[in-house]
């Protein structure tokens, strides 16, 4: 099916087209169309070749429609034989966009557009001196001496990057998760490292007796941990309609009843030996606004965080703190070959961060510690967003116009002002 042809069409042809009949602004602020035009305007131009270079199929057809339905308005005469294949698929796309308004069309294209390889040279991917990642411990030796510390998930990725950190600062560390043979290989190289001692111990955090067994034992060879780091999680990609029961609960099982279970038998050994402790929690950046895809976590997530702010109102006067690390990207091997196990999100990721590059463990690592540490004394019932302006880059509504150069800037302007003067 060739239609790479009508897909690469220029600004000029845009511009001499120009809409045979007025865009509709049904959908848009007052004044908003001439800005939508010129997007799309040079959207088109930008991106025609790669649009064309796309292979002939469903996508290829999509661009077509919306950037005739943009153009054109909605389709006119009868459907295509049989026998006229190309014409045929051509005219069934865009009759599924009758209706559509025209700026509405030219808004998909250019959103379309946007998800598309980089038109030209590749995007700037500098990562400026202020976003360059310092790895290693910020706290000073030695500031956790004396301190045990629970890390749940600490055999791998982010977990075990919180447990080495903590060890390197002084703690003795109690690492958990469900498989013993990963936590003892984990213990003896951490220890190698940084001369401390570190206690593997065998917790199903979504069994409620086991997390009590799992405590009793780091009790009895380590003592009562003050520190707490709720790290174990789970999570993967899917539709929400193709979840299963058992695949939703084990997600909130471990990530949301697995963190409330350590959390509430630790609090109870801490009340009897009449002590204080710092909880903290690895969250999510979508745990406040919900996310597609990920639902079983999101609903976890998002019960930690009310975990976290319910009992630093709670329990503070009995000497404990809560807090919450909530990171955007940082990829470990456990973690993203669930969430992207091709590899093909990794560039439409980093263009969301303004600091145009992914985490890394140390960074987390080393927020862990200073939450936990007596220099955060002052923090309860927070959470801590980490992640490179990801989610305030992603929760503005015009910050897509990063997109627009500085010539486009001057031709808007100068079409607003045009406007203003019209209207005044």
């Amino acid at each position: 099916m060739r239609v790479g042809h009508a897909l690469a069409p220029t600004a000029a042809r845009c511009a001499a087209a120009r809409w045979s009949r007025p865009l509709s602004g049904d959908a848009l602020e007052p004044g908003a169309s001439a800005v939508i035009e010129t997007l799309f305007e040079s959207a088109v131009s930008a991106h025609g070749p790669t649009v064309a270079a796309l292979p002939d199929g469903k996508e290829k057809l999509e661009f077509y429609a919306f950037f005739k339905q943009a153009t054109e308005g909605d389709v006119a005469g009868d459907r295509p034989g049989v026998m006229s294949f190309v014409a045929r698929h051509k005219y069934d796309a865009r009759k599924l966009l009758e209706g559509m308004p025209r700026a509405v069309a030219m808004q998909a294209y250019v959103d379309r557009c946007a998800a598309l390889a980089p038109a030209g040279d590749a995007p700037d991917r500098r990562v400026w001196p202020t976003f360059e990642p310092k790895r290693g411990p910020m706290l000073p030796p030695g500031c956790f001496e004396g301190k045990v510390a629970l890390v749940t998930g600490g055999g791998t990725g982010l977990g075990r990057g919180m447990a080495t950190m903590l060890s390197h600062l002084g703690a003795t560390v109690a690492i958990a998760s469900r498989r013993l043979d990963v936590l003892e290989a984990t213990a003896a190289e951490i220890e190698a490292e940084t001369g401390n001692r570190v206690f593997p111990v065998a917790m199903d955090v979504r069994d409620g007796a086991t997390v009590v067994q799992a405590l009793d034992a780091v009790e009895a060879n380590v003592g009562v941990p003050g520190v707490v780091v709720n790290n174990a999680a789970g999570n993967f990609i899917a539709p929400s309609d193709r979840l299963s029961p058992n695949a939703f609960f084990t997600i909130v099982d471990t990530v949301l009843c697995g963190s409330a279970y350590v959390t509430l038998d630790v609090a109870r050994r801490l009340r009897d030996a009449e002590r204080g402790g710092v909880f903290c929690y690895t969250t999510t950046t979508y745990a406040s606004t919900g996310s597609g895809y990920v639902l079983p976590s999101a609903c976890a997530k998002a019960g930690i965080e009310c975990m976290i702010k319910s009992l630093g109102a709670e329990w503070g006067r009995d000497g404990m703190r809560f807090v919450g690390i909530a990171p955007g990207p940082i990829p470990t091997k456990g973690a993203f070959s669930r969430l992207d196990p091709t590899g093909q999100f990794e560039k439409a990721m980093l263009d969301m961060i303004p600091a145009n590059r992914a985490g890394v463990v140390d960074e987390i690592a080393n927020l862990t510690a200073f939450l936990c540490s007596d220099y955060a004394s002052w923090i309860s019932g927070e959470i801590v967003t980490l992640d490179g302006g990801e989610t305030v880059s992603n929760a503005g509504e015009f910050n897509q116009l990063r997109q627009v150069t500085n010539d486009q800037w001057d031709m808007m302007e100068a079409m607003i002002r045009d406007t203003n003067k019209k209207g005044s």
